[in-house]
């Protein structure tokens, strides 16, 4: 049987963690403000924020990824 990698271990951590930022603070924002319209400003600060980390985590991931198979390799 399979072993399920647990959210502690994995290594998108980060991502799973920006996406659910963006979907609490865009709630939040609407809880608090509380127009007819949405508050983009504050919207478009959490996507922008959670686009980051995610770029930031995708980089970390390769870059960890290559240097784990780089170093396999020379052996």
């Amino acid at each position: 049987m399979k072993k399920k990698k647990k959210f502690e271990n994995s290594e998108w951590k980060m991502s799973i963690m920006a996406l659910f930022i963006f979907i609490g603070g865009s709630i939040g924002s609407q809880i608090v403000y509380y127009p007819d319209l949405p508050n983009l400003p504050s919207i478009l600060g959490y996507l922008t924020g959670a686009l980051v980390m995610v770029a930031g985590n995708v980089v970390y991931v390769i870059y960890k990824r290559k240097k784990r198979n780089g170093a396999g390799n020379e052996n």
